[in-house]
Formats: structure tokens, C-alpha cells, sequence
């Protein structure tokens, strides 16, 4: 039987830190993932890796000890490789735009494994709109886009799926006999139109309380009370309250989040990345 480089880089993780949560936010994997692999790559060996169990400290067993040394020495020899096989000097770019909500939540564990597997590639991130980036993508001012998704684009490939929530501050009170005050970014936001649209079908009266060009200016909007916005549930701060029906709110549909490259012109760095980023997340 092989073992499996990933694992192997997940295991010697753990063992560095011997902590799983923290292995994975090194590898850029969620426990529950390191957990499976460590327990993938016991089956494979036939060995049990980590001592660990109630009120002890986790610790590595002697077969664990034995092959985190091969695991190290195969991890070398695997970059050792991939550096080889690349051309010397070599020199290539690759741009990547995304929404500052994605960029501050899901494109930094996308970069951190692009960056594994291409080392020598220049990066530029690009942040902005979702219908900005799709426009820079159309006009090859950009190589792939993280966004939204959009209705009738094509060239996407889907990352994942997220519930889209109106999010107040902890002492906001919905006041059913005045205008919604309302905190989102410029037109060109997905999260803005769905709301609007969401609000008019039901003929909610709203105002627009806050305009901001960045996430944080909504942010603050809504620590402040001042006005709702919508987000994704997995943007929400730990202080922030869902609203919904029993404040007279209308649902929200669902968003994708999707990696869009240009349908006839993708070049192979965009479609191994939108297959790296549906992947980790």
C-alpha cells in the first residue's frame, strides 16, 4: 500500500503541534478533516499514531514517532521534485479577485494551498464587487474571480453554499411602523440587490441608513445599531442576531459562491485553482 502525501503533511501537523485543531489551521483543514486522515492513515499502517484520551495529553505512540520521521523526509523529497521539474527562472502570474467578505474569510486557506503547489507563481489579489470582478474577468483584466453567484454566467465552477441572513446588532429593534434602515455596500452588491428585491416583492418600506464601499463600514453600521445589512451566515460576528419572520422580514435565497474564469479563454492556472478552492472549502 502508498501513503498518502497529504496525509502525511496533515500527521506531521499534528504531530508538530499535537493538537488538531491547530495542525489544521497550518494545513488549512478543518479538524473533523485532520481527524480522518490521521485515522486514514492508521488503517493504512496498521498502527495506532497518537496516544490520546480523556484528561491525557496527547502524545505520539513509538510507530508515530518512527514515521514522522519518514513522513518529514518524504515531504522533503516531494518539494524537492516539484522545485526540480520547474523550469529554472521561470516566471509566471496570476490574478484572482474576490468579494473583502471572501477575502477576509474563505480566500486565504485557496491561497495558502496555491501557494503550496506553485510556489514561483506571482499573485495579485484583487478586491471589489461581485459584478466588478465578473466585468474584469469578461475583459481579461483578470484571471479568476471569487464571487457571488450571478444569474447567466457561464465558465464557473461551484466552491460552496451558504444561507443569506439579515444580521442586526445585539440592542437593534425593528420598528414595523417606519422605513427598514438599511447599511450595504454600492450598487454591484449581490447581498444588496437580493435584499432590496426580498424587501419590495413583500412591500416592506426600507431607507438606505448607510452606504459604505467596504465591509468594515457595514460592520461598524451594525455594532453601532444603526441599520440591518445582509450577509452570509458564516460572515456573522459571534454579537450579531439573525432576523427574520417574527420581525416581518422576508427570507433570502440561498447563495453560491462560485470561482468564475473567462469560458473561452481560462488558462490552466484558473482551472486548477477554482479545483483547488472547491476542494478546501
Amino acid at each position: 500500500m502508498l501513503l498518502d502525501l497529504d496525509q502525511l503533511r496533515s500527521f506531521a501537523a499534528a504531530a508538530d503541534t499535537l493538537n488538531f485543531s491547530e495542525a489544521g489551521l497550518r494545513v488549512g483543514r478543518v479538524q473533523s478533516a485532520i481527524s480522518a486522515q490521521i485515522k486514514a492513515l492508521e488503517e493504512t499502517t496498521g498502527q495506532l499514531l497518537f496516544e490520546r484520551g480523556r484528561g491525557k495529553t496527547m502524545s505520539l505512540t513509538p510507530a508515530g514517532e518512527k514515521l514522522l520521521a519518514h513522513a518529514h523526509q518524504m515531504l522533503r523529497l516531494n518539494a524537492a521534485a516539484l522545485s526540480d521539474l520547474k523550469q529554472a527562472g521561470a516566471h509566471t502570474a496570476f490574478s484572482v479577485g474576490t468579494t473583502e467578505t471572501y477575502a477576509l474569510s474563505i480566500l486565504p486557506r485557496m491561497l495558502s494551498y496555491f501557494a503550496t503547489s506553485h510556489p514561483t507563481v506571482e499573485l495579485t489579489v484583487i478586491c471589489g464587487t461581485s459584478l466588478q470582478l465578473l466585468q474584469a474577468v469578461e475583459e481579461g483584466k483578470l484571471d479568476l474571480a471569487i464571487v457571488t453567484d450571478q444569474p447567466k454566467s457561464e465558465g464557473k465552477t461551484l466552491i460552496y453554499e451558504d444561507e443569506l441572513v439579515w444580521a442586526a446588532g445585539p440592542r437593534f429593534h425593528v420598528d414595523p411602523k417606519t422605513p427598514l434602515p438599511l447599511a450595504f455596500m454600492p450598487v454591484g452588491c449581490e447581498y444588496r440587490r437580493r435584499a432590496l428585491k426580498a424587501l419590495d416583492t413583500l412591500e416592506r418600506p426600507w431607507r438606505m441608513a448607510v452606504n459604505s464601499l467596504s465591509p468594515t463600514g457595514i460592520r461598524a453600521a451594525i455594532r453601532a445599531d444603526l441599520a440591518v445589512s445582509a450577509m452570509p451566515v458564516a460572515s456573522l460576528e459571534k454579537d450579531y442576531r439573525v432576523l427574520g419572520k417574527p420581525e416581518g422580514l422576508p427570507e433570502l435565497d440561498g447563495i453560491r459562491i462560485v470561482a468564475y474564469s473567462h469560458p473561452e479563454e481560462a488558462n490552466a492556472l484558473a482551472n486548477e485553482f477554482a479545483a483547488l478552492a472547491a476542494k478546501v472549502i
